[in-house]
């Protein structure tokens, strides 16, 4: 079943991380069933249809994704190490979903111009000005439209390098 004449060696390091666009992942979703092949499973989340998987010759870890937007096909992404229970907990968070996110809040903050009002945020505790359009500040507007359906949630999971950089303490 191992797809390489050297069974010592592997091409995981060949594999870079999925930059933020369409055809970077929708590359990888075609590359990931023979990838997939050489890995063994760490751990299941059946409900959301992925897994942790690691290499049994370099030991990198790699996590299943999927996303509605790209006919929720299984993509593979390597991520830093984890335990099993701790990726359990919560996963790693998915750049389909990543990408999908910022293009759609991309578009939004392009088509919505937010001009601060005299008035305060109707948020309790919100010491931020309301927009001139509405009774809430811009980052209370976004969680409104979210609870309602109307922006897309925050991608949900474990962020991890080279999609944000830990700041020094």
């Amino acid at each position: 079943m191992w797809p390489f004449s050297d069974s010592t060696k592997c091409d995981c390091a060949s594999h870079s991380h999925l930059t933020l666009d369409r055809k970077a992942i929708s590359t990888r979703i075609r590359l990931s069933k023979a990838l997939k092949k050489r890995l063994r499973v760490v751990a299941e989340d059946s409900a959301l249809g992925v897994a942790l998987f690691s290499c049994p010759i370099c030991g990198e870890n790699w996590q299943s994704g999927r996303e509605w937007n790209f006919a929720n096909e299984e993509y593979l992404f390597r991520v830093p190490p984890i335990t099993p229970e701790e990726w359990k907990r919560e996963h790693y968070r998915q750049p389909a979903a990543m990408m999908i996110y910022s293009a759609v809040m991309s578009d939004y903050h392009s088509r919505t111009k937010f001009s601060p009002s005299q008035d305060k945020c109707r948020t309790e505790g919100c010491e931020e000005r309301a927009s001139t359009i509405g009774v809430f500040c811009r980052r209370h507007q976004i969680k409104e439209l979210q609870a309602i359906g109307k922006l897309p949630k925050t991608p949900s999971g474990r962020l991890f390098p080279p999609y944000y950089e830990e700041k020094p303490a």
